[in-house]
């Protein structure tokens, strides 16, 4: 069954597998120990125990929750078979036979890893480090083309796959077991990938065919905004504009420990305002995102950070910051609002929680803060006439 799917992959996406893919066959919890030690491997043995403080003194996540075990609960719940680009592999489970129909879209979804694997080196990019932003954004190019390429298997027609890749998420979501234990940010990251970047691919699939979703490897998209609004990929890029602080020493002293340095991007303020505020709130509050940095520290029981952030107006920086005021009022009810600082300052937003804050070092922070925007050529360009980003001259 494996080699068919292969060749009839193969065929569909107009590429052929260089190398065999060995498959696998494990038991569920052989399954379960491999994801377990995939985890321990890429954020190490303290990593997640730090961004669950970090993200837990943010309000990204409720304090004090166990990633690894809402992780493993997720994949648990959701992960049928998988490619592993370090393996070269095929795992499936030994109960795959059980999962009927869906087992041809599974595997082609998953060969089609393999090919992406052996044809355009992006899976091995695909690692925790300090942009997890720009890291879905390309897993949404990665897990839109496999959806695809599992539903064009089973022999839908492009017409077909625009209107799956329109209505994925609503399918997705109804479909899902229920994962109460597992935290909203937990699920929309893991999810939007698929979802999401079915409806990013088929567009381009729509507009320009398997060769255009190949051209996606060359230059992904650079953000989940440019996912979120295809338009700023195709005909108006909007590349992220990277922010690096440069000014933390004159806050944090050398007792204070790093817990995590990462880009945020628009989908998880979204997902962050969702937790205190209304959609329609936490999508205004998020629109219009160019650019940011969180970094958290953790000094005994405290836990501080800083979050920079850039926008494409000024109205869009201060609906941001009257945003965050608005949650963190709903974070903190009854109490004051002491060891926290926030000011915008043009489209530059600057909050400071958890410690206390000296107008030297502020202006520190202020004067270190640093913007640079992300080289970026839409593989489309030359298909288009050139139109100018909302903003500029």
């Amino acid at each position: 069954m494996v080699e068919r799917i292969k060749a009839g992959v193969a065929a569909l996406r107009g590429l052929s597998f260089k190398a065999a893919v060995p498959v696998e066959v494990k038991s569920r919890e052989e399954m379960i120990r491999s994801f377990e030690q995939d985890i321990v491997e890429e954020y190490g043995e303290d990593g997640l125990p730090k961004l669950s403080l970090a993200y837990g003194k943010l309000g990204l996540l409720p304090e004090n929750v166990d990633l690894k075990k809402a992780l493993l609960k997720f994949y648990d719940a959701e992960v049928v078979a998988y490619y592993d680009p370090r393996t070269k592999k095929l795992a499936m489970p030994d109960r795959a036979a059980g999962a009927g129909e869906d087992v041809p879209v599974v595997l082609a979804h998953e060969l089609t890893h393999a090919l992406q694997d052996q044809h355009f080196p992006v899976l091995e990019k695909l690692i925790h480090g300090s942009d997890d932003d720009s890291d879905l954004a390309l897993r949404a190019v990665v897990e839109g083309d496999a959806t695809l390429s599992g539903y064009g298997y089973i022999g839908m027609d492009r017409a077909a796959l625009v209107a799956i890749g329109q209505k994925f998420e609503a399918e997705m979501r109804q479909s899902m077991p229920a994962l109460a234990d597992v935290p909203e940010v937990v699920v929309e990251e893991m999810l939007f990938p698929y979802y999401r970047g079915t409806a990013f691919v088929s567009r381009i699939l729509e507009e320009h065919g398997w060769r255009g979703v190949d051209a996606l490897y060359a230059a992904p998209p650079l953000s989940t905004e440019q996912v979120l609004h295809p338009e700023k990929y195709l005909t108006a890029p909007d590349p992220p504009t990277e922010v690096v602080l440069t000014g933390l020493g004159a806050l944090f002293s050398d007792d204070w420990k790093e817990l995590e340095k990462n880009v945020l991007g628009e989908l998880m303020v979204r997902v962050l305002f969702e937790r205190y505020l209304s959609k329609d709130e936490a999508r205004t509050a998020a629109d219009g995102w160019d650019g940011d940095r969180f970094v958290a520290y953790a000094r005994g029981d405290a836990v501080a950070f800083v979050w920079a952030s850039i926008w494409d107006s000024e109205t869009d920086a201060e609906e941001f910051l009257s945003a965050y005021r608005r949650l963190h009022e709903k974070k903190y009810p009854g109490t004051a609002a002491a060891k926290t600082y926030s000011e915008r300052r043009d489209l530059k937003v600057m909050i400071v929680e958890g410690l206390e804050t000296t107008a030297p070092a502020l202006a520190e922070l202020w004067r270190g803060m640093e913007t640079k925007e992300v080289p970026f050529t839409p593989p489309f360009a030359s298909q288009r006439p050139a139109e100018a980003r909302p903003g500029s001259p």
